[in-house]
């Protein structure tokens, strides 16, 4: 996802990239990592058969939502705190069952989100979309696979990311300092959830309190989700009867004529509310940009004649290749800012450390694990990304000095687990990764890519990774790592090559899978370390989770393909055309008439208001500033989805303000909007399905 996937994460333009932070948060922020480290004994291993089963049946609900917004509009989501909560309240209301430990619960989010983000990570909302529908007859194409041949693909897909996350884990989880803002949110939420179970051997009266303050916030954050998908579920069956109330025009029918309509679709409001206003209204500004001003310029000047819509010769052609400016100037800034952060901090220190330089890296390295007394609660250090986070902001999820994390140390954890973490077994588990990805690569395209331009993608994705679960832990933003993936190898294949074209395509979907799914899997691997589960039991249901992820991705994939037209009105695929876009690009095919000095502007104006926002994120005007990413979704994406978006998104402002700064559950009941549609639509399309083979 991303997140995705795009994100991945809360929204795949919410993050952005934030400097060092003060020494006495990382502090008891180590504080905490060590403490959760020794909570889980042997008598709670944390896996367990029905924390896996109920994380893939959540799984799938987030499988089908990712499927269904990654066609629509290119975003996914890991809805790691909506898995929380629904794996806490469905053991809670069952009777006779006895209520998840947080350990498990932190094992059905990590089966959960590996279920949930294969669309993502096997490109069937960018690549396969690309291949099978957008490639022409002189691109030697299109190239439909069966859906036994997708399920192939995907399963092929579905391991090297998972053991580069456990590769880097010590490294980026355990040692590096970052301050991962959204995992700490999902683990003070499972804290909160899990608070009076964890501490019944303190006093019968606090136990009581705790119990009633626990029983009424997790009931009054069931009816929000569920107030959410009711609402979303009756709207979005009105739309399947009514239509029209995907495109309606709320600006009059000549500016329809131009797309500018409204979508009153539930989830695209949700995901504004979500996204926040600032975020909403910078896709807002990219919106009026490319469709306001952009379109009819180009329409006027004859540089694109054809219709509005049309992705070949109209004006939406035309504007998408802003669009790739703006996004490729913002992830190469991101990107490189993350990757060479490090070796910058690195190197003044050093300078900065003069004689004393020896205790400078000595200090670095030195394990920063504490030792504690057993049964001593540890506060989790104020975040100071977390203030601008709509997600965080409710009172009972945002980590405070005063709030500690409910689990008891229980001493030296011992487990039945193999030790995932040895480096021989990661180095075999790895050999047996490439083998299953290159023998499934060979099985389901031929002779279309060669066994080293696997090899090499996979090489690639690696160092990828590493800048995917650090941008992660910064910002929690998965960024887009396809672009660059296909700059490495559009410079190592032929340009005269008739299947240039598939070769990029696919050789980018092998390297961003690892790198996307290595980020997403960090995340749940870092609530994990917080919590105090066993990171060999979340490795194990993330490994369960993938593969099935892969087989369902597909089935759903296929089914909502098979009902719909590809691209058309509903599933528009523009992550697809991006990335087909880039791979025209790049192999030489030129650009648009008139479009160059516009794509100078846009990449020269996103890279300045990227390195502003990095520059001074603390400011408060940093936030007016507008993000590459989110400006450039705005051109890309119709405007009927950033209307509601930023309607979504001024819901949100007014609510905080009327509550004077609280957001209450306010982004539940946006998930609930989100997830509702996503089922509906599923089910709608599944009966359809019926209907049709029994007519």
């Amino acid at each position: 996802m991303a997140r995705n996937s795009s994100s991945s994460q809360t929204s795949s333009v919410a993050g952005d990239t934030h400097d060092a932070y003060p020494e006495s948060d990382f502090s008891s922020y180590s504080s905490l990592a060590a403490a959760g480290q020794r909570i889980q004994n042997a008598d709670n291993q944390g896996f367990s058969t029905r924390a896996v089963s109920s994380g893939l049946l959540i799984g799938v609900l987030v499988n089908v939502s990712n499927t269904y917004y990654g066609l629509r509009v290119g975003a996914g989501s890991q809805m790691s705190m909506v898995s929380a909560l629904l794996g806490y309240i469905g053991f809670r209301v069952l009777p006779y069952v006895s209520s998840l430990s947080p350990a498990e619960n932190v094992l059905l989010v990590s089966v959960a989100t590996a279920t949930g983000c294969m669309p993502l990570t096997a490109g069937l909302i960018q690549t396969i979309p690309a291949l099978e529908y957008l490639i022409g007859p002189s691109e030697q194409g299109p190239l439909h696979e069966s859906t036994g041949s997708l399920m192939v693909w995907s399963i092929g897909l579905s391991f090297f990311g998972i053991i580069f996350a456990s590769l880097l884990r010590g490294y980026f989880v355990e040692r590096e300092r970052l301050p991962w803002p959204g995992a700490s949110a999902t683990a003070h939420l499972i804290g909160t959830l899990q608070h009076t179970t964890l501490n019944r051997s303190e006093l019968a009266e606090p136990e009581q309190t705790h119990r009633t303050s626990t029983d009424v916030q997790w009931r009054t954050q069931l009816r929000s989700l569920l107030q959410g998908s009711l609402v979303s579920a009756i709207i979005s069956i009105l739309i399947q009867f009514f239509p029209n109330l995907h495109n309606v025009p709320i600006f009059g029918n000549r500016a329809k004529y131009w797309l500018w309509a409204m979508d009153l679709s539930p989830g695209f409001l949700g995901q504004g509310i979500i996204m926040g206003p600032f975020i909403s209204m910078h896709m807002m500004s990219g919106a009026i940009v490319g469709w306001a001003i952009l379109s009819p310029l180009a329409k006027m000047k004859n540089w694109a004649p054809g219709d509005i819509d049309d992705w070949t010769t109209g004006s939406r052609g035309w504007i998408i290749w802003v669009s790739l400016a703006s996004l490729l100037a913002d992830s190469s800034v991101k990107l490189g800012w993350v990757a060479l952060r490090p070796l910058w901090n690195g190197l003044k220190g050093f300078i900065h450390a003069g004689p004393s330089s020896r205790a400078f890296w000595a200090d670095r390295i030195r394990p920063r694990l504490p030792k504690f007394s057993q049964n001593e609660h540890l506060p989790l250090p104020p975040d100071p990304t977390l203030d601008d986070d709509p997600l965080l902001e409710s009172p009972e999820l945002r980590p405070t000095t005063s709030q500690r994390l409910p689990f008891p140390c229980q001493g030296r954890r011992r487990t039945f687990f193999p030790r995932l973490t040895s480096q021989q077994l990661l180095f075999w588990s790895f050999i047996l990764s490439l083998i299953i990805c290159v023998s499934t690569t060979a099985i389901v395209f031929g002779d279309l890519i060669r066994w080293h331009f696997t090899l090499l993608a996979i090489a690639l994705s690696l160092p990828m990774a590493a800048v995917s679960i650090r941008s992660v832990a910064e910002t929690d933003y998965n960024p887009d790592s396809a672009i660059l993936s296909q700059l490495a190898f559009a410079t190592l294949i032929s340009h005269t090559n008739p299947n240039a074209i598939i070769l990029n395509l696919i050789s980018a979907a092998l390297a961003v899978a690892g790198a996307n799914q290595a980020g997403d899997l960090a995340y749940d691997l870092k609530v994990g370390q917080l919590v105090g589960a066993s990171p060999q039991a979340q490795i194990f249901g993330q490994l369960i989770g993938s593969v099935f992820g892969a087989l369902i991705s597909c089935g759903v994939y296929r089914l909502y393909s098979s009902q719909y037209p590809i691209p058309g009105t509903i599933f528009r695929v523009p992550s697809a055309f991006l990335t087909l876009s880039t791979a025209r690009l790049l192999l030489g095919q030129g650009l648009p008439t008139g479009v160059l000095p516009f794509v100078v502007a846009a990449a020269v104006l996103s890279t300045v208001s990227t390195v502003v926002r990095m520059r001074y994120e603390s400011r408060w005007w940093q936030k007016f500033v507008p993000s590459g990413v989110a400006f450039a979704m705005g051109i890309y994406l119709l405007p009927s989805f950033s209307i509601t978006r930023a309607l979504g998104g001024l819901c949100f402002a007014i609510y905080k303000h009327r509550t004077h700064g609280g957001t209450g559950n306010i982004t539940l009941l946006a998930s609930g909007l989100v997830v509702g549609e996503a089922v509906i639509s599923f089910l709608t399309v599944m009966l359809t399905a019926i209907n049709t083979s029994t007519g």
